[in-house]
């Protein structure tokens, strides 16, 4: 479970999030709805502990990110599909995870499979398209099989059949009882994703 209490976050004079406050359950689909802009990757960040907020806190399963005794175990998140070494093969960006994890090696291959990327596993990361990327991203947050995943906008880049798959993909990870937050700009492909909504604007609570 993901809790946000009072969560605000100034950049200088910019007031990015604004005293949000918000539960993300267990066992459904919690969309993350808003326009570019509107603050919900920076909320997202500060769920992980990548920004500090300036008041308010934000917690996975009762504790901040940075008290997770083993973080990649409790919680996965894609944020950027392109922030990846352009260097290493989809394979050894993994297999660097999980050693840096202590996380099994045969998961790096159980994950591929999961994202559909074993034939192109040896490739290098940098040469792949962006629809590729976030599948590798995906695979990378599921990596620790954690209980709770967080998406940015995982769809972007994705052919119809890659968006369907993520569909599915994340309603089973639901039924599995994780904790699922996915954000995106398009409500039209977020009525078919979510269970839950919650809507964001400006950094503001417009509803949940």
């Amino acid at each position: 479970m993901i809790e946000v209490q009072h969560l605000t976050k100034h950049f200088g004079d910019n007031l990015a999030v604004d005293d949000l406050s918000f539960t993300v359950k267990p066992g459904i689909v919690t969309g993350f709805l808003g326009p570019n802009g509107s603050g919900k990757s920076t909320t997202m960040r500060l769920i992980l502990g990548l920004n500090s907020p300036t008041s308010g806190t934000a917690t996975i399963n009762g504790q901040r990110f940075a008290e997770l005794k083993a973080p990649l175990r409790e919680v996965g998140a894609l944020l950027d599909a392109k922030a990846l070494h352009p260097g290493r093969s989809a394979r050894n960006q993994l297999v660097a995870l999980a050693l840096s994890n202590q996380i099994s090696l045969s998961r790096v291959d159980e994950v591929l499979d999961i994202v559909g990327l074993t034939e192109v596993a040896n490739r290098r990361a940098g040469d792949f398209s962006l629809g590729m990327s976030q599948r590798l991203g995906i695979a990378s947050a599921l990596l620790g099989d954690p209980g709770t995943l967080m998406f940015d906008e995982p769809i972007n880049g994705l052919d119809p059949e890659g968006i369907r798959w993520v569909r599915d993909f994340f309603q089973q990870l639901a039924d599995e009882g994780r904790t699922v937050l996915v954000s995106s700009h398009l409500m039209s492909e977020m009525a078919r994703t979510a269970d839950h909504f919650i809507i964001i604007g400006r950094g503001r609570m417009i509803t949940e």
